[in-house]
């Protein structure tokens, strides 16, 4: 499933403020804000000029508070950001007049805040240290943000940086504010320095420094065309690392005067760091300046694996060009089909310094840890068996999406990208992004092992991340079960793997459910799957989503995700060629009047399809 966080943003609580002073629970600073009033009694801040509250006569009131707060990382490294994504409640029972959250002064630990997403009214990139301020906030209230840090040059081995959230009330019949509640929850990280390895033998592994790289399609227009979600490689592997602050002598010939010029990449996206698995490699596809002809020389502050990316766009029909390595480019364990043979990836993984494995198929890129791959590598594994899976998994995927070699549109034709699977850290569910699918580490099986990837749901369900119409049809709220359209196209396929046949019953109890108990945009995921299979099978099986997908790739961007609920059901309709009112109000996708007219146009339906099997059910 995908985790990114940052695909949630947008349901955050609260709005930008200005930057506040600098505060500490003893004393605010400005008119009208709170100071200590007696600094031997607790619970007496006062605002000034106002009569203290025992002057008046009182019901004493509550507002408890709850604080969470995570981190991406354990380990920070100098210059690199960490997020930190606090979450704060109000529990009650009663208002609260100020909820304040606040670190001490990040300066002492040379952190520095670069970026704030969400609510955090009185914090900004440059604030000497975190302070949130949210007046008025009734029971019930929630709010998040994620705030960005940077490690300055010098640091401490270890960063310990607490966060605190109080509460203030204003009891009733006082006009003065008192605490109510507070809470602490403390960040953790130990300084890193990024690592740096020594190829020892270097006669043993067989990848060229010098290579003619051909250009890939750029990015963002394949995934564009595609009206896929996500972007897949459009760079491609050296089998080089590259150690953090060494300079890199590189020679390029045949560089055209296309403003679109190469550059090489350092650091392989969400890849774990081989020493400390809960963490990633600091380095995520830095890029060096452009490459021009002749001698070119770059460095990284963090390091990592070395990629090329050389694109064009559509129609420009760019020219290979040569690039060679330089002797500071660690060589590392790097297999390619046709060139590298199964024994020569046997010894490269025995022999290795720079701890990490890369395959480069004609369909996937595979990235991780060599330790790991050495494991089936050593129970006699053919690679070429594992790329194969892999291009069969990408193929079903295509099929279903009615990407063809053969189609006359350049609209409908597969992609020569590659995504990539890469062994990603520990303590996360597997997850997707562009370029990546991304397994925790611990689950190595799944990514390097043949008979294991070929019953591998999260391997389908990840990739199906990519596949996913978000442009057009796929909307929020179905953002995991239209994902496994793609996995279950993959086990018919392979014939390895179908759901269970308890989702299906699971279904037909939720269809039995009252009209107003039924929400489809709420349902259990697999339950949702059961629709997008069901309408499916119900209306020519795979050719359904083949129209589906064609359509899908001709037709406009929708602007909302009620816009693009409105488009796949009456795009369904049309396919269908049947009024599906009826079929989608009984599975609670809750059809708007505009919806409901377009369908309309379509013929009356001939039998009820909500009850149409699947699974193999009855």
């Amino acid at each position: 499933m995908q985790t990114n966080r940052l695909d949630t943003l947008d349901m955050c609580y609260g709005n930008k403020q200005d930057p506040a002073s600098l505060w500490s629970k003893e004393e605010y600073t400005g008119k009208n804000e709170l100071r200590h009033a007696n600094p031997g009694r607790v619970g007496q801040d006062v605002l000034d000029g106002q009569v203290p509250e025992e002057m008046a006569m009182t019901i004493r009131t509550e507002a408890k508070t709850a604080l969470k707060s995570s981190q991406d990382s354990g380990g920070f490294y100098r210059g690199k950001p960490e997020i930190i994504w606090p979450e704060v409640w109000n529990e009650g029972p009663q208002k609260a007049d100020k909820i304040v959250l606040e670190s001490p002064d990040l300066r002492q630990w040379n952190l520095s805040i670069t970026h704030v997403y969400a609510s955090c009214p009185g914090t900004e990139p440059g604030s000497a240290r975190i302070r949130c301020v949210w007046d008025n906030k009734d029971k019930d209230f929630y709010a998040w943000s994620a705030i960005t840090l940077a490690l300055g040059a010098t640091s401490s081995s270890t960063i310990v940086l607490p966060l605190t959230l109080t509460s203030y009330v204003k009891d009733t019949g006082s006009v003065s504010l008192r605490q109510s509640d507070s809470k602490t929850v403390t960040h953790k990280w130990s300084g890193r320095v990024p690592p740096v390895y020594k190829q020892t033998d270097t006669s043993l592994f067989p990848q060229p420094r010098a290579m003619t790289v051909h250009a890939a399609p750029e990015a963002e227009q394949e995934r564009a065309r595609l009206r896929q979600r996500m972007k897949w490689a459009d760079f491609q592997p050296t089998g080089f690392y590259l150690n953090p602050e060494t300079p890199l002598i590189i020679t390029a010939s045949g560089i055209d005067t296309n403003p679109l010029k190469p550059v090489i990449l350092v650091g392989t996206p969400a890849l774990v760091h081989p020493d400390h698995r809960n963490e990633l490699m600091p380095a995520q596809l830095e890029a060096s300046k452009p490459l021009k002809n002749g001698v070119n020389t770059i460095s990284s502050p963090s390091g990592g694996i070395i990629y090329i990316r050389y694109v064009e766009r559509a129609g420009q029909g760019r020219r290979p060009i040569t690039v060679s390595l330089g002797n500071t480019a660690q060589p590392f364990p790097l297999f390619r089909p046709g060139e590298t043979t199964n024994n020569q990836w046997k010894a490269m993984l025995h022999a290795t310094k720079v701890p990490f494995a890369e395959q480069s198929g004609n369909h996937v890129i595979i990235t991780g840890l060599a330790a790991d791959a050495k494991i089936y590598a050593d129970k006699g594994q053919q690679q070429e068996a594992l790329l194969y899976m892999y291009r069969d998994i990408i193929g079903a995927q295509d099929k279903i999406s009615s990407l063809n070699t053969a189609e006359q549109s350049p609209r409908d034709k597969p992609s020569l990208l590659r995504p990539m699977v890469v062994q990603t850290k520990d303590g996360v569910n597997p997850n997707s992004a562009h370029y990546r699918a991304a397994i925790p580490s611990k689950l190595h099986q799944w990514v390097w092992w043949h008979p294991s990837v070929r019953w591998s749901w999260m391997i389908w369900h990840e990739l199906g991340h990519h596949r996913q119409h978000t442009d057009t049809w796929s909307w929020r709220a179905v953002g995991q079960s239209t994902a496994n359209i793609y996995s279950l196209a993959v086990g018919r396929s392979l014939k390895s793997s179908g759901r269970s046949l308890t989702e299906w019953y699971k279904a037909k109890q939720y269809l039995a459910l009252a009209p107003d108990k039924k929400v489809f945009d709420n349902a259990d995921v697999f339950t949702q799957l059961i629709m997008f299979e069901q309408v499916g099978v119900a209306f020519g099986g795979d050719g359904f989503y083949h129209e589906m997908h064609k359509r899908s790739r001709a037709g406009p961007t929708q602007a909302t995700n009620a816009d693009a609920k409105h488009y796949f059901m009456t795009l369904a309709a049309q396919i269908a060629k049947t009024n599906l009112s009826v079929y989608f109000t009984k599975w609670g996708l809750k059809p708007e009047p505009r919806t409901l007219k377009e369908m309309g146009k379509q013929p009356s339906p001939t039998k009820d399809y909500t009850t149409v099997p699947v699974y193999g059910g009855e």
